[in-house]
């Protein structure tokens, strides 16, 4: 067999096949290979001793629509990082999306999926407010936008805050939003997911997750602002368990104001673990502590709050990957997925990230990529790496 490298040595760790013992990975073109006993020839041979071998992170809450808002990153800056697939999550609408796939999704490196805002406008920039009035909602064109991109477009996204949504009506929107993605899917024969921005919300935690169906996403779980997932005596409110039994994905989302230290540290301590950790990525947080920097920043917050490495890598590769409708083809290195891989070197050093009232976690330890491979293609390595 003829490879194209050959990752020798590292400690491969595989949330989605439970792997995590010394081996090499081999990489033919696109895809990773198992050799099954021929002997490999290959010119390039990585060396990752002392390094954690993983699938390519994947971030499934960012904002991408670069140049199309003035909230939004370059996604392809991701890949020094580990990342090797996002999800936007809503910073396009229906007037916009079709700008978003043509300028972005399709000229990047990484593979990006994203939720259509219900808003048409989409979210234009910080000082800006959607108006998520359903009356608004223009669904002829969202039809027409989902069926064309029906392969990209995950599902609607709403923001349900105080001061985005009037306090009296925030549930209406949000029982309307799941009407029209159950609507559409009958139209148009797609699955929709229903991706609900919680912070601040003026309904309590239990009556908007009771709301949501199987496979909806109630993000920012772990947020302080107002109505949280958290009880007084540090218990997870009955309402929220119930709909994780149900199906809910609850995604972490971390953002600069969406995340509260007391909040993670009481549902975690509470058995609470979240489905995805994600970043929610945008200009004024990327690369800029001591908020969200960038997702190994963010996977250091989970590890210094007690948990363990493969849970969290679980949360940034097989889960996110299942939930963008890629099982097996990201997000793992077992043979015949692509070759989307992120070789890590853990270091040893102390740094402190912030949440939204300043309260501080301190980390001991990050995880730092050596070396992003994208579809078998190396696409970041740092300068003393694979000399």
């Amino acid at each position: 067999m003829r490879a194209d490298f050959i990752i020798r040595g590292g400690r491969v760790m595989d949330p989605y096949t439970g792997a995590d013992e010394i081996k090499d990975i081999v990489v033919c073109n696109t895809r990773i290979a198992d050799p099954d006993g021929e002997q490999v020839e290959c010119g390039h041979i990585i060396d990752a001793s002392g390094c954690i071998v993983a699938p390519g992170l994947i971030d499934f809450h960012t904002h991408i629509f670069y140049e199309g808002s003035g909230s939004c990153i370059r996604p392809d800056f991701m890949i020094s990082q580990g990342t090797t697939a996002a999800v936007d999550a809503g910073t396009a609408g229906t007037v916009t999306y079709e700008s978003f796939y043509k300028s972005v999704i399709a000229q990047s490196t990484m593979r990006i999926k994203g939720f259509l805002t219900t808003y048409s406008g989409g979210q234009l920039d910080f000082k800006l407010c959607e108006d998520f009035n359903p009356e608004l909602i223009n669904l002829a064109r969202m039809e027409r936008v989902i069926d064309k991109y029906r392969d990209n477009i995950l599902g609607l996204k709403i923001r349900l805050s105080k001061g985005v949504v009037p306090d009296d009506k925030g549930l209406d929107y949000l029982k309307r939003v799941i009407e029209l993605a159950e609507e559409l899917d009958e139209r148009l024969g797609t699955s929709l997911r229903v991706c609900v921005h919680t912070t601040n919300s003026p309904i309590s935690a239990s009556e908007l997750a009771g709301c949501l169906r199987p496979g909806d996403i109630f993000c920012h779980c772990f947020q302080g602002a107002g109505n949280t997932i958290v009880m007084e005596d540090g218990q997870i409110w009955p309402g929220i368990l119930e709909a994780r039994k149900k199906g809910v994905i609850f995604d972490a989302a971390n953002g600069r104001g969406n995340f509260g230290v007391a909040t993670a540290k009481q549902a975690l301590k509470a058995g609470f673990l979240p489905d995805i950790i994600s970043t929610d990525l945008t200009i004024d947080k990327f690369n800029i502590p001591p908020y969200t920097k960038n997702l190994p920043s963010v996977m250091a917050k989970y590890i210094t709050m007690g948990m363990n490495l493969m849970d969290v890598l679980h949360t940034v590769t097989a889960a996110p990957a299942k939930i963008m409708g890629m099982e097996g083809k990201i997000g793992t290195l077992q043979p015949g997925a692509d070759a989307d891989i992120v070789i890590l070197k853990e270091k040893q050093l102390s740094f402190v990230q912030k949440d939204f009232k300043d309260e501080e976690l301190v980390s001991n330890s990050l995880l730092v990529p050596q070396l992003t491979m994208c579809a078998g293609e190396i696409n970041f390595c740092q300068a003393d790496f694979f000399l």
